[in-house]
C-alpha cells in the first residue's frame, strides 16, 4: 500500500468518524495511521492470499540452470556428497541461496529432488571407487558408506534408478565393461 492510499484511507475514516476540527491527537492520527497500514501491509498480514508459483520463485529456468552448473563443479571439486546426512542447507550456503531456493533449482534443472541428486552423484562415486585397485577387494556395502549412503538398502534404490541394475550383479557388469 502506498503512502498516499494510506493517507485517503485514513482521512475517509477521519471524515467517517466525525473528526472535522484538527487538533493535536487528530493530527498525530493523521500522521501515523498511514504509516501503521503500511507497516501491517508490508508485513503480509492484509496480504494472506494464495500466491502462485511464478510469484513464490523469482528463479527463472535459465538462471536455475546456471545455479545447476555451477552446483555441479562445486560437487565435483568439493565433493560434499560424500558426507553422510548431508542437509541442502549445509550446500545452500555456499551457493549464497536460501535452502528453498536450491531445492527449486535443483528440481527445475534436474528434475529430482536434492537426495535424489546427492544419490545420483554418489551412486557415480561408487562406480569409479570400484575400478581402483585399492578398492577391489572392499565389500560393495563399505564402498557405498564411503561415498555417503548411511543405509545400504538407499544405496540398492539409488543403483537401480541411476545405472538400473541392482547390488548383486553391479560389481560384476562394472568390471566387464572395463576389462
Amino acid at each position: 500500500m502506498s503512502l498516499f492510499m494510506s493517507y485517503i484511507v485514513g482521512f475517509v475514516l477521519i471524515i467517517s468518524l466525525g473528526i472535522f476540527a484538527i487538533s493535536g491527537p487528530t493530527l498525530v492520527f493523521f500522521i501515523l495511521f498511514p504509516l501503521f497500514l503500511i507497516m501491517i501491509c508490508n508485513s503480509g498480514v492484509l496480504n494472506q492470499n494464495e500466491s502462485t508459483p511464478s510469484q513464490e520463485h523469482y528463479i527463472d529456468a535459465n538462471t536455475a540452470i546456471e545455479y545447476s552448473r555451477l552446483l555441479d563443479k562445486i560437487m565435483r571439486r568439493e565433493k560434499f556428497y560424500l558426507i553422510q546426512n548431508l542437509r541442502i542447507d549445509e550446500i545452500s550456503n555456499h551457493l549464497m541461496l536460501t535452502p528453498k531456493e536450491l531445492d527449486y533449482i535443483i528440481n527445475q534443472a534436474k528434475h529430482k529432488t536434492f537426495n535424489q541428486y546427492l544419490d545420483d552423484l554418489r551412486v557415480l562415486e561408487v562406480k569409479e571407487m570400484i575400478n581402483i585397485p585399492e578398492y577391489e577387494d572392499c565389500d560393495l556395502k563399505c564402498l557405498a558408506e564411503a561415498c555417503g549412503f548411511s543405509d545400504f538398502k538407499d544405496f540398492e534404490n539409488a543403483l537401480f534408478r541411476v545405472l538400473h541394475t541392482n547390488s548383486e550383479d553391479f560389481k560384476e557388469q562394472y568390471l566387464e565393461h572395463e576389462a
